[in-house]
């Protein structure tokens, strides 16, 4: 299936889900998150769209322990800033920090905590097609984890050669490993 249909299927997947079982999902990716021990590491995480893993709570627990980074988005770039309580809505009406933005290169976090549109069993990531994520990976060497609810998982996704594969997938009921 090529990727804008795919896109498209797990969308609709995604948008069929109540609020309750986006939020119970949600709610054990975190706990399988936080059991993974992230601490004293710099740590790059997005801030959740609606259809989306939500991200509010590993945030907050993140930040206990580590210096935590979210994503801006200029143009066709993506900057990371140092996670703080202030934000204004930015691209794609998503919530970014205020204060400096840096490169990827400025500050080469440890772990990447990533969305995604969907995964397959080899842990190619669907993005949702603007590269941001492929492009930063070309930059950061860390380690790169997705969060995704379990419908996201699909069969075959046709990874182009600039697809970045993820380490690590967590869903609410299993941990893919690379």
């Amino acid at each position: 299936m090529d990727k804008r249909s795919l896109r498209r299927q797990v969308a609709a997947k995604i948008a069929a889900m109540s609020a309750r079982k986006k939020q119970s999902e949600s709610a054990l990716v975190a706990s399988k998150v936080e059991a993974l021990g992230i601490t004293g590491k710099k740590v790059f995480i997005y801030n959740a769209l609606p259809d989306e893993v939500g991200t509010a709570d590993i945030i907050t627990r993140l930040s206990e322990n580590n210096e935590v980074y979210l994503p801006v988005v200029d143009g066709g770039d993506m900057f990371l800033a140092r996670y703080c309580e202030k934000t204004s809505k930015g691209a794609f009406g998503i919530y970014e920090p205020e204060g400096r933005r840096y490169a990827a290169a400025e500050i080469m976090p440890d772990i990447c905590i990533t969305p995604l549109r969907a995964f397959d069993k080899e842990l190619n990531r669907l993005g949702r097609g603007k590269g941001y994520y492929d492009r930063f990976f070309a930059e950061c060497g860390c380690e790169k984890i997705a969060l995704a609810f379990d419908c996201q998982k699909t069969e075959k996704i046709n990874a182009d050669a600039h697809d970045v594969g993820m380490d690590v997938v967590i869903t609410a009921s299993e941990i893919y490993r690379r």
